[in-house]
């Protein structure tokens, strides 16, 4: 992964999306207190929960896709909330997103492919836990990356 793009803050790559004004809290709005109590946090800092976040909300995904990208390598069942949900976020989002971020496709198409080859030839670095990963989530792992690899392939 590009090391200074984990040091770029959420206020930094504000900036150089364009974004010129300060970004105004609306303290009605529980995701609008979230968004600005990690402004200022590198992405390299950010929990997988605000990883995963940013990604279903679908903000600055060209910057936070590698840092996600990295985190799944070093760990495949990435998640905050439970096992798994960075890749669950990045299967959410809508094809139409893709289009707008082909550095990104590109990215995660080679990154969707490596990991189920990785899968086929049991090679992928899964946790030994037999208590937290069975062969069901295994399973279910490789669908997802199915269904990324699909979703993919229609944008």
């Amino acid at each position: 992964m590009n090391e200074s793009l984990s040091e770029l803050t959420i206020d930094n790559i504000l900036r150089l999306e364009g974004f010129t004004k300060d970004y105004k809290v609306d303290e009605d709005v529980p995701l609008s207190v979230w968004y600005d109590s990690i402004l200022k946090t590198k992405l390299k800092y950010l929990n997988h929960g605000d990883i995963a976040k940013l990604i279903r909300q679908t903000m600055h995904l060209a910057y936070v896709f590698p840092e996600a990208l990295n985190r799944l390598r070093i760990d495949p069942l990435a998640g905050y909330l439970g096992d798994g949900e960075i890749l669950e976020a990045i299967a959410q989002v809508n094809e139409h997103e893709w289009d707008e971020n082909t550095v990104v496709c590109s990215l995660l198409s080679s990154f969707v492919e490596e990991f189920l080859r990785l899968i086929k030839n049991n090679e992928l670095n899964f946790p030994e836990d037999k208590e937290r990963y069975s062969d069901q989530e295994r399973e279910e792992y490789y669908q997802l990356l199915l269904k990324i690899k699909t979703t993919l392939q229609r944008s």
